[in-house]
């Protein structure tokens, strides 16, 4: 009730949307203005940033950005993942605590999710298709219930513009991009409302298609006007349905890199890193990393390995004017076009990043637990993307699970607070002790 008295204290003037709807974005209010300063930079005016905005420049170079409202959010997205009944019921919890506890606040869902909802709760805003270029201008934060998927089509949706704080609950197959457990979900709203949560700054990529002989720009597949787009895990040029191989010639800031002979190649993020990449024998990359990888999808020669590139490199992918057949771009697992011989991809550093709301060490314990069964304290971790890449992706199991060390799920295992104990036990040692 706390976070409920300072939201409404802070002077929104409270209109009980239980009384009136919007029938569309259009009729919203605009979305509310944010302070941004780096996490480790004293608060003091010379070190912030108002934007309306999350924009370059301060947002491009990635990491972990403090945030503060201007004044208390207004207009939430909830996105789901579809036909779960489990994550159905969770969005009606959802909705009923919004409409309880910040009435002021007007939910966005998508126009399927709207109709299946219009008889329950009448006061949902539907997004329509021909709406999604208002999105941005209207949305303070979005709240996802699935998995990584989840978060994927939240950032397709904001594939030309930048990306609102993305809440996201863990209710999928897989939850390694900041998992926080549903039942956390009061708390961890409340939280976000107050301002009370830091972004973590996923780098995205942008693409964009292109003729070489003509050199004109070229319009993805749906669309009418030639457009880019904006991306989290990876764009894929590969060889689709032909059965056999395609060339392909690959080049650095304009330079000739390679001409290959393989299935295809892909140009991913460090949050890419452990998708589809990783299948294809790439290195794992940490999300604060500014780098993009340039990966071979079962290529003909033997000395074809993965090439980390700086961030600022552009990067071209032709279909060599010899194949035998066009290939097919894919983005975040979406076909956007096909290619002819003589046409390219040519990617880039977005200057919209992928704003992951994150909690302070002590409360993201509890935000990704939920309520544990046996009354243990939640481990507490400083790193989640470390965390993760054992207890999710089962990082080099193999060896630790000889010796029963695998930690189990969501980080609440007795060998993982062990090993934290340990670990700043040594780091007080040495912090004591002084400089050698």
């Amino acid at each position: 009730m706390w976070a409920t008295a300072r939201y409404r204290a802070l002077g929104v003037v409270c209109r009980r949307w239980r009384q009136h709807s919007f029938s569309s974005l259009r009729e919203l209010p605009p979305k509310v203005g944010v302070t941004l300063f780096p996490q480790h930079a004293p608060s003091a005016p010379s070190h912030t940033t108002e934007t309306s905005a999350l924009s370059p420049p301060l947002l491009a170079a990635g990491g972990e950005r403090v945030f503060q409202w201007e004044r208390p959010p207004r207009n939430v997205l909830l996105l789901k993942k579809m036909h779960d009944e489990k994550v159905e019921l969770a969005l009606d919890d959802l909705i009923k605590h919004f409409r309880d506890q910040y009435p002021d606040v007007n939910l966005i869902v998508e126009a399927p999710v709207y109709e299946q909802l219009l008889d329950k709760h009448p006061t949902l805003t539907p997004l329509h298709s021909h709406e999604h270029s208002l999105l941005a201008e209207k949305t303070d934060f979005v709240v996802t219930l699935g998995g990584d998927g989840s978060i994927l089509h939240a950032s397709s949706l904001f594939d030309q513009s930048a990306v609102p704080p993305i809440l996201s609950f863990s209710m999928g197959t897989l939850g390694f991009l900041l998992p926080y457990d549903i039942q956390s979900f009061p708390e961890a709203i409340a939280d976000v409302v107050e301002g009370k949560f830091s972004l973590l700054l996923r780098m995205r990529l942008r693409m964009t298609l292109w003729d070489n002989e003509t050199d004109q720009q070229l319009g993805l597949k749906g669309e009418d006007a030639c457009r880019e787009m904006h991306f989290m895990n990876e764009v894929v040029l590969h060889r689709g349905s032909e059965p056999h191989m395609t060339t392909m010639d690959a080049f650095v800031n304009g330079e000739h890199l390679t001409r290959t002979i393989a299935d295809g190649l892909i140009v991913s993020t460090p949050t890419g890193s452990t998708a589809y990449s990783l299948s294809a024998g790439g290195p794992i990359v940490h999300p604060t990393v500014s780098t993009m990888m340039l990966t071979p999808i079962s290529p003909r020669s033997l000395s074809f390995r993965t090439i980390l590139l700086p961030s600022d490199a552009t990067v071209e992918i032709s279909v060599s004017e010899g194949a035998r057949s066009p290939a097919e771009v894919s983005v975040d697992g979406r076909v956007v076009r096909c290619l002819c011989p003589n046409q390219s991809v040519y990617v880039e550093m977005s200057p919209y990043p992928m704003p992951c709301i994150n909690f302070p060490p002590e409360l993201a314990a509890r935000r990704r637990c939920g309520t544990l069964p046996d009354r243990r304290e939640p481990t507490v971790v400083h790193d989640d993307w470390v965390h993760d890449i054992n207890t999710l992706l089962r990082f080099n199991a193999s060896f630790l699970s000889r010796h029963g060390g695998v930690p189990s799920a969501h980080g609440c295992g007795v060998d993982a607070a062990v090993s934290r104990r340990r670990w700043e036990k040594r780091r007080d040692a040495q912090s004591k002790a002084g400089p050698a």
